[in-house]
């Protein structure tokens, strides 16, 4: 039965201590002298009831042993990392979340120790030296690795307060509702041109592939010419989504796509013909290859000298000793300043729902799972795939028309890093464009006029 005993002199309270004993969950004696706030019992009876009080823990199986919260964080996190099941990258990401902002702070604290006042408080610093989608996702990280303290009976709560749990303070609005910048056919076709422009007929059908595909963009560069059946058979010219490219300890690699989400998507009648005719313009085995044949990198290389570029237009081009050629000056896409690769897997979506296709042909295209029971029941036909091909086809020969009633390109936008540029004289806004050669079109849509 739970009982106090008396401990050593408190010299600086001047009292006695107590400490609680009581009966664990083998039969053992257990022992504890202190509060849930740090503090020691100076009263028997204080000691007795928190010990009776563990006692009944223990009857309700609900008890957490206080001597399993003196972990230390970084002690937690070496085991806890071990035991979660994540994909390469994800786990890069865990991991240096916890090497960089967590355990720089709360490694060597207790992990009974931390507390909501703190780690908010920590939030709020972080918050004033890094992006916000950087502290999102340090605080993902370590509340993740609380939820499963508190579930392995670390400690009894998590002191990381969810979103929901954050209603104190000053009051902050929710902000713009979504801030995915997505782009329409046209403007998808207008970054192609670009990326024409910058690396060619290679450039041109990755661009058009990530919009009408709806790729991410490793998924794209990992795309091998055995993933492409071109060869229509009565069910459609197919692209099959079977693995990404991903730097595996820093070496590129193959790996499954994110979720696991292989797909096998059917392609308009123009797509499968630049697919075509990009497979007859180089021998690699790669469906968009880098410069030089091999598997396209992209790390933070290609989002400064090829995505922007692309995206943002180009005043000047960089001099280097081995191509005294300046590369084209471009300009920049209206309307779409900020836009990411995964913007354009956002906008197919955005153009299948505006056409109105069954949710379920358009989520499979996506290669996402609809929940509950209407994805038990709901299914996608042949017919339903032809049809997304139908106005996929529409929308391309559609934003081929030129446009005459509105400015679609704007003087390129200055670039985070100008050192060591060179201005160039300015690029004429008069509608036109480079125009693509033939052999880079679809015959149905004839050449890509100057717009």
């Amino acid at each position: 039965m739970a009982h106090a005993e008396k401990r050593g002199w408190d010299k600086r309270a001047g009292k006695f201590r107590y400490r609680g004993r009581y009966k664990l969950p083998d039969g053992t004696w257990g022992s504890v002298s202190r509060d849930d706030q740090g503090q020691p019992f100076y009263r028997a009876r204080d000691a007795e009831g928190y010990a009776h009080g563990l006692e009944v823990d223990v009857r309700r199986k609900t008890f957490i042993n206080p001597r399993d919260g003196r972990i230390t964080v970084a002690e937690w996190s070496e085991l806890w990392i071990e035991s979660v099941e994540l994909a390469n990258r994800s786990d890069g990401t865990y991991r240096q979340r916890l090497r960089s902002v967590i355990l720089p702070e709360w490694g060597s604290v207790a992990m009974g120790d931390v507390t909501e006042v703190a780690v908010k408080t920590w939030e709020k610093k972080l918050r004033a030296r890094y992006s916000a989608n950087y502290v999102k996702s340090a605080m993902s990280v370590m509340r993740t690795m609380f939820d499963d303290a508190v579930s392995s009976k670390v400690r009894g709560d998590n002191p990381v307060p969810t979103r929901a749990a954050r209603r104190r303070g000053r009051f902050k609005g929710k902000g713009p509702k979504d801030e995915t910048v997505i782009a329409s056919p046209r403007q998808a076709l207008l970054l192609a041109r670009n990326a024409y422009e910058l690396r060619g007929l290679a450039g041109y059908v990755l661009i058009v592939t990530i919009a009408y595909c709806g790729l991410r963009i490793n998924e794209a560069t990992g795309l091998r010419r055995e993933h492409l059946a071109l060869v229509d058979e009565g069910t459609g010219c197919r692209l099959l989504v079977q693995e990404q490219s991903q730097r595996v300890n820093g070496k590129p690699a193959q790996v499954d796509p994110k979720y696991g989400s292989t797909g096998n998507l059917i392609l308009a009648p123009f797509h499968a013909e630049l697919m075509r005719r990009l497979l007859a313009s180089h021998d690699s085995e790669w469906v968009f290859p880098a410069t030089r044949g091999g598997k396209l990198d992209t790390g933070a290389w290609f989002y400064t000298n090829w995505w922007r570029p692309i995206v943002d237009g180009r005043r000047v081009a960089a001099r280097f000793a081995s191509r005294p050629a300046t590369l084209p000056a471009l300009r920049a896409v209206a309307g779409v300043e900020g836009i990411v690769p995964h913007g354009l897997r956002h906008s197919m979506k955005v153009w299948l729902d505006e056409a109105g296709h069954p949710r379920v042909a358009v989520e499979e295209r996506m290669r996402h799972v609809i929940p509950g029971v209407e994805g038990t029941y709901s299914h996608t036909t042949p017919a339903m795939e032809k049809r997304i091909a139908e106005t996929l086809q529409s929308l391309w020969e559609d934003s081929l028309k030129p446009v005459v009633d509105r400015r679609e390109y704007e003087p390129p936008r200055t670039p985070r890093n100008t050192r060591n540029q060179v201005d160039l004289p300015e690029i004429s806004q008069r509608s036109g464009s480079a125009t693509i050669p033939a052999q880079a079109t679809t015959p149905s849509a004839g050449r890509v006029h100057s717009s």
